[in-house]
């Protein structure tokens, strides 16, 4: 049986998840064509590369991502830290002739993106960057049904990524505020995985006019945990926000279709506000990752009378559903998301396919990014071939 052994460098929340998926993949899919094996997890924090590590026995565990470059039993770096560290961590791995996994965004500028891009593209390892949002069956059904044409030609693309995670002011500074090591906040943390949805199932953006805001200008510090589980004490030292809570850009796409996409991390009322809204001269599609298992499908083609939104469950009819349950209707969730990222990485390495989506993928993507910034600096449209 073929293995493909996995590093996974960043032993945090996001760690874990993708370490819950490298294990669960056999267990959904089987082990062919290959079968993925956790061999080195790796972090700047002994604890919990350790906890990890014995946890979801990992053959062993190091405090520094370098160890695993050289090391012949590693078939694949997956790249789970904060922003910053992206891009020198893919690049030495593909070097090293290492496929590289790297969670979203891909980095915090263009040119980053595109020293990532180009070295894996030289090297010729496999690539993947985590917008899982993307494997949720339900977007392959809705990639079909444009594809086919039964929403006739899109005109309209209206996305938005709300959360409210960070509208409590007492929510404590994290990384994911301080520019340096996050880039943008709202932006690239959340609009990213929406512009995922613009390019997959509408295409290629040609210029974009934006605007952001910071709302909540200071936060504490924290005292313990990072990201999301940061946390502070009452009289803790305050440190100014430094990148948006909130962004909104205007879209014309390449094919003359127009869009928007809005986002916001202190979203009241929104847990997992991920929408898009696409219509098209014969129909229309809306899906809410809040439903994830549903995307509402319109045809106008229908008769008068009985014209209206319908509501698709995911079912086996869709793109990887069979492997968990036989009927529809039953549910997948945010890991199951994950666990059919990992099966795609581990198909694509043991096969020698590319897998989607791949860094040139995440690099456009970058670029719609610094697009917004320059726009919202500049205070005008900006055509994405501004962007190097």
């Amino acid at each position: 049986m073929k293995e493909v052994r996995v590093a996974i460098v960043g032993a945090g929340w996001m760690g874990r998840a993708h370490a819950t998926a490298f294990r669960t993949v056999p267990m959904v899919f089987g082990r062919e064509p290959a079968m993925p094996v956790l061999e080195v997890v790796a972090d700047v924090n002994e604890g919990a590369a350790k906890a990890l590590a014995e946890e979801f026995g990992f053959a062993r565990w190091t405090t520094d991502w370098r160890d695993v470059l050289g090391d012949p039993r590693v078939d694949v770096v997956d790249i789970t830290t904060p922003n910053d560290l992206h891009p020198p961590i893919a690049i030495a791995a593909a070097e090293a002739g290492k496929h590289v996994y790297c969670e979203k965004p891909l980095a915090n500028t263009a040119a980053e993106a595109k020293a990532m891009t180009d070295a894996a593209e030289k090297a010729g390892v496999v690539t993947l960057v985590g917008f899982n949002y993307l494997k949720n069956p339900g977007q392959g059904f809705a990639k079909a049904i444009i594809d086919k044409g039964e929403i006739g030609a899109v005109n309209l693309f209206r996305g938005t990524f709300d959360q409210d995670f960070m509208s409590d002011p007492d929510v404590p500074f994290s990384w994911r505020q301080d520019r340096k090591i996050a880039g943008s906040g709202a932006l690239g943390d959340m609009a990213s995985h929406t512009l995922s949805y613009s390019q997959y199932l509408v295409g290629e953006i040609d210029e974009v006019c934006g605007m952001t805001g910071t709302f909540i200008k200071e936060r504490r510090v924290a005292a313990g945990g990072s990201g999301h589980s940061a946390k502070a004490t009452a009289d803790a030292p305050r440190r100014a926000v430094e990148n948006d809570d909130v962004v909104q850009f205007l879209i014309r796409y390449t094919s003359g279709a127009m869009g928007v996409i809005e986002a916001s991390r202190i979203g009241t009322g929104r847990k997992l506000w991920l929408t898009y809204e696409i219509q098209g001269s014969k129909g229309a599609l809306f899906y809410t990752q809040e439903r994830m298992n549903e995307v509402q499908l319109y045809r106008h083609t229908e008769p008068a009378a009985e014209r209206g939104y319908k509501t698709v469950f995911i079912g086996p009819e869709h793109p990887n559903y069979g492997a968990f349950f036989p009927i529809p209707g039953i549910g997948l969730g945010y890991n199951d998301q994950k666990i059919i990222e990992a099966h795609d990485l581990v198909v694509a390495i043991a096969t020698g396919k590319k897998a989607f989506p791949d860094f040139r993928f995440g690099l456009e993507i970058n670029r719609v990014v610094d697009a917004v910034l320059k726009s919202v600096d500049e205070r005008r449209w900006v055509k994405i071939s501004e962007i190097a």
